[in-house]
């Protein structure tokens, strides 16, 4: 089977957890929706296509930064007094009021980020290759304003085998709960769907349960884990 490993840099990251409101913590490495989303759009996919991506890396440290913080709805009439600023809502054929504020965000600095990328359509894996390394637009993991370095990126074969002696992990990554290791439980967006809602389109995003098992971990004896041709130890989601 074959792969497309791309290393990226970033010098600062927030990969925004939905749970998480007047402080924006992040999760310590990309969701699989997040880097199956900069995939197609690299390719300028209109539809979702199928494929599996292992995700780990490296940082530095995390700190707490300042954002803007805004907030409206469209049923709330804009009140000079009470609201820093408008816009017009065709919907309701007024305007709405906005109130500015202030939130704490969690930021990953010195990002060094490791993706394998698994297409189920395999005939896709050159295509993808060739649109990582050279895309129309730019391309951005998490937040726009992370700009994101393209180190690498190349076509790799991978293959499955059993672990001969206990190996440890060099760098930190999203495996599969059935791994009986430690690490911290996320339920992460993987998939999505589209359904109507009220005459609206949504996206509605299976969840993936992972363990987020850090850089030292060991990948017990007799596991069956995924390789590269370059040594390089995978857990496709």
């Amino acid at each position: 089977m074959e792969a497309i490993k791309m290393n990226v840099y970033l010098e600062t990251a927030n990969f925004r957890n939905p749970m998480s409101f007047q402080s924006k913590e992040s999760y310590p490495l990309p969701p699989f929706s997040t880097v199956i989303g900069m995939v197609h759009v690299a390719c300028g996919f209109k539809s979702y296509h199928a494929m599996d991506v292992s995700i780990a890396g490296s940082s530095f440290s995390t700190v707490h930064d300042l954002a803007s913080r805004y907030e409206f709805n469209t049923t709330t009439k804009y009140e000079s007094a009470r609201h820093q600023m408008k816009v017009y809502s065709p919907q309701k054929d007024k305007m709405i009021g906005i109130t500015q504020g202030i939130s704490h965000i969690h930021l990953i600095t010195d990002l060094h980020l490791q993706l394998h990328i698994i297409p189920e359509d395999q005939s896709e894996v050159y295509f993808i290759e060739s649109k990582l390394k050279n895309p129309s637009q730019f391309l951005s993991l998490g937040r726009h304003e992370d700009v994101m370095m393209i180190k690498d990126v190349k076509v790799v074969d991978v293959q499955e085998e059993t672990l001969p002696s206990d190996r440890e992990l060099t760098k930190a990554t999203y495996v599969p709960v059935s791994y009986k290791i430690g690490g911290a439980f996320f339920r992460l967006n993987k998939n999505y769907e589209l359904v109507e809602q009220k005459k609206k389109w949504y996206r509605k995003f299976s969840k993936q349960e992972v363990l987020y098992a850090g850089e030292g971990t060991i990948i017990p004896k007799d596991s069956l884990i995924w390789v590269d041709d370059d040594g390089e130890v995978l857990f496709p989601v």
